[in-house]
This record gives structure tokens, C-alpha cells and sequence, in this order.
């Protein structure tokens, strides 16, 4: 069962209208209204979504209260695991903290870095429009509590370049925007902002190696006792983009990777609704739009990135997959 931290749930209640009861939205989560806040006191995925549709559905006009809980958040809301990331050196240190920690939260925000030459594009799990609403909120309040999170940590005004929401924006987009500092595309695919390498690479306010290091020994424990996993289809695309440049990898070559047999990889793909082929579709669909985006890369070489042996069959799949050719993509993406 996918699970969050319930200081989610906490930090929604608070910024609900005031004409709705408290006890019941505490209810929907199946939380003690009395009992202090316990970072590791979890709540199931599909109470967590309920309470934001209910607290959305509540309010005037576009849906803004999600978006309050994510600029609330703070390092020590997320106990060991956001002190790690305060504590780092850099924005890059902490998010390379980030992606490793963050299931001990979140059972569902998986986070993918994918470093360019001048900037670094910061991945989450992607939703589709057919994702529930609340789902839906629940992933537009995270481009708001990682922008808070890096600005305390950094002491600085951090914003994104620019930033990608998956779906259909449910809220208040513009409202959104004006806090992140950049615009926002929805409908864009992936869930995504895209940072500069330079303001990663700046001082943490108050970052400590040595203080960061004792944070992530504590974090390690926690990670072993949830024993939290990514989905297996996320496991697997993760390894076939690792490995595009020296073309496609085999079914069997990355079931080996993983430490299974081909038969048991294919059945749990099964298990999880997922084909093989379509996660390599999606694998060199997302790192090519990627490169187009954030690279110089000659369209030849980004073929050749994606497990392409030609630039032709390259051009084909992308059409199929983005409706355009990779060079009006390059050109409407850097235009924006």
C-alpha cells in the first residue's frame, strides 16, 4: 500500500477553508485529531488524495490551499531526512540526498536527476490525465514544497529556469507560478523542473558536511527499516535509459541488472500492468526530449544517445511519439 508522511495531511488541514470541520478532514485520514505531529505516523495514499479533493472542492474559485501546504513546508518538517538536505554543502549535494531519502516520506515522489551541461533537469513520478484528482493536486503541491525546501536551505530567492507538469493544471496555475518565480507548461508529459547548474553549485546557508553526514546515518536507518521500493517499471526504465547509448538493452540484460531472471522480470511487469517495449518507448522518448531541450547535441548524436543507429529511424520514432519532428521540438522548446 503506497503511503505518505502525515505531516502532508497536517499541513493540508491547516490551509483548509475554516468552515470545514476539523475533526472530519482529520477523520478522512484516519488521523487522532489530539495526538501530536509524528513525522513517522503514515497515511494511505488514497486518504491523503480524499482530503485534497475535499479541501479543494471547498473553495472559491481555482484551488489554491494545495498549493499553500507546499510553500509551508520546511527542513524540519521533514525530520532527519530535511535536515540532511539543509545541512548539505550545496542544492546539488541536498538533492542528491533528496532522491536517495525521499521514500522515507514519501512512498510515492520518486525523483530522477538528469544533469546537462549547463543545467539539471529534476524529475518526479509522472501522472496522467486519467490520475484522480486529488492525485492531481498532490503532485502540483510539489513543485511548491521543493521550491520552498531549497530556499531555506540555500538563504536564497531559488527559482527554476523553468517547469513541466504532466497533467492538466487542476489549480490555481498563475497562483503557482508567482511563488515558483518561472512559468509553469501543464500537459507537458513529464514533471519536471529545470535548475541552473551554477545555482546548484552555490553554498547552502548553513551547510555542514560533517552535520549532513550524521543526519544521513540516521536517515540510512530509517530507509532500511520502511524498506520502501520503487515501482518495478520505474526500476526498469531507470536502467534502460542508463544504458541507450550503447543501444536498446535486452528484457534479459536488465533483469540481470536488477538481480532477477527474464521470466520473473516479465511477470512482475505484468503484475504491475507494464510492457517491456512501451518502458523503452518511454526511456528514449524522455531522454530525447530532454537532450533537445537542455543540450547543443547535434540531432545525430542525440540519436545515438537514445540507442538509435540512424538519425532517419530516430527522426520516425519521435514523430510517432511527440507529433513533430526533433527540430521543431528543439525550436518550440527553446522559444518558450
Amino acid at each position: 500500500m503506497v503511503q505518505s508522511s502525515s505531516i502532508y495531511s497536517r499541513k493540508a488541514i491547516e490551509q483548509a477553508p475554516e468552515h470545514l470541520d476539523r475533526a472530519q478532514l482529520f477523520a478522512i485520514c484516519k488521523l487522532d485529531i489530539n495526538a501530536p505531529s509524528d513525522l513517522t505516523t503514515m497515511v494511505a495514499e488514497e486518504d491523503y488524495v480524499r482530503l485534497l479533493e475535499t479541501i479543494a472542492q471547498a473553495e472559491d474559485g481555482l484551488p489554491r490551499a494545495h498549493i499553500k501546504l507546499g510553500a509551508s513546508m520546511r527542513c524540519e518538517d521533514l525530520g532527519a531526512v530535511g535536515l540532511a538536505w539543509k545541512s548539505s554543502p550545496t542544492l546539488m549535494d541536498g538533492w542528491d540526498r533528496a532522491q536517495r531519502y525521499i521514500s522515507v516520506v514519501s512512498g510515492v515522489r520518486a525523483l530522477e536527476l538528469n544533469r546537462g551541461k549547463e543545467t539539471t533537469e529534476i524529475r518526479f513520478l509522472r501522472l496522467t490525465d486519467e490520475a484522480p484528482m486529488g492525485a492531481k493536486l498532490s503532485n502540483e503541491a510539489t513543485f511548491a514544497s521543493f521550491i520552498a525546501i531549497c530556499r531555506e536551505a540555500s538563504g536564497r530567492k531559488f527559482k527554476p529556469i523553468r517547469a513541466f507538469c504532466g497533467h492538466e493544471f487542476v489549480g490555481d496555475k498563475t497562483f503557482l507560478e508567482d511563488f515558483i518565480g518561472c512559468e509553469l507548461e501543464d500537459r507537458a508529459g513529464i514533471n519536471a523542473i529545470v535548475v541552473s547548474n551554477a545555482e546548484l553549485a552555490l553554498p547552502n546557508a548553513v551547510g555542514d558536511d560533517a552535520i549532513s553526514r550524521f543526519f544521513d546515518g540516521r536517515v540510512e536507518e530509517m530507509l532500511a527499516e520502511t524498506k520502501t521500493e520503487l515501482p518495478l517499471s520505474i526500476q526498469v526504465k531507470s536502467e534502460i535509459g542508463k544504458n541507450l547509448s550503447g543501444g536498446v538493452p535486452k528484457l534479459s540484460d536488465v533483469a540481470k541488472a536488477l538481480g532477477m531472471s527474464a521470466r520473473t522480470l516479465q511477470r512482475k511487469l505484468n503484475d504491475e500492468g507494464a510492457v517491456f517495449q512501451a518502458l523503452v518507448d518511454e526511456a528514449r522518448r524522455e531522454l530525447s526530449e530532454r537532450l533537445l531541450r537542455t543540450s547543443q547535441y547535434p540531432l545525430v548524436e542525440v540519436a545515438f544517445l537514445t540507442g538509435f543507429a540512424e538519425q532517419s529511424g530516430f527522426t520516425r520514432a519521435f514523430k510517432r511519439w511527440a507529433g513533430q519532428t526533433p527540430r521543431s521540438y528543439r525550436l518550440n522548446a527553446t522559444s518558450r
